[in-house]
């Protein structure tokens, strides 16, 4: 059985300077408080076939190495891995609406512990929107 989470917020910017924020990687535990670490492990730009190794805190620390699966600049990014037994998917949208975007960031486990993985993939899709639009709304606010 898959259990999906998901979480979405408008963002009053363009999809483009949404999309610069979300996908400098590295950048990410500077404005996610979760997000311990994350090191691109892959040779070149990030886009298809990229892999990462992201560390995040939430109930416990956990390491999970994801490779992105589908890359769409300033449109989708998708990536699977695995942690804690489970296999996950995760993947991030941004939408033109209303003159900003709208950010969605959200995905699916299945395995032993998925309900469990499920809750902290939520709380961190729930975070990243927020601290995205936060960040970016807090710069020309």
């Amino acid at each position: 059985m898959k259990l999906k989470f998901s979480s979405s917020v408008e963002i009053d910017a363009p999809p483009e300077k949404v999309w610069a924020l979300v996908n400098e990687l590295e950048q990410w535990p500077q404005w996610i408080p979760s997000i311990k670490k994350i090191e691109k492990l892959s040779e070149g730009a990030l886009g298809e076939g990229s892999q990462i190794r992201v560390t995040a805190k939430s109930i416990i620390t956990v390491r999970l190495l994801m490779t992105i699966t589908e890359f769409v600049p300033g449109r989708h990014a998708v990536m699977q891995g695995k942690v804690l037994g489970t296999r996950m998917t995760r993947y991030y949208a941004f939408e033109p609406v209303n003159g900003g975007t709208r950010l969605t960031a959200g995905g699916e486990v299945s395995g032993l512990l998925a309900f469990l993985v499920r809750r902290g993939g939520q709380a961190l899709s729930n975070e990243i929107v927020q601290a995205a639009k936060r960040k970016i709304e807090g710069e020309h606010g």
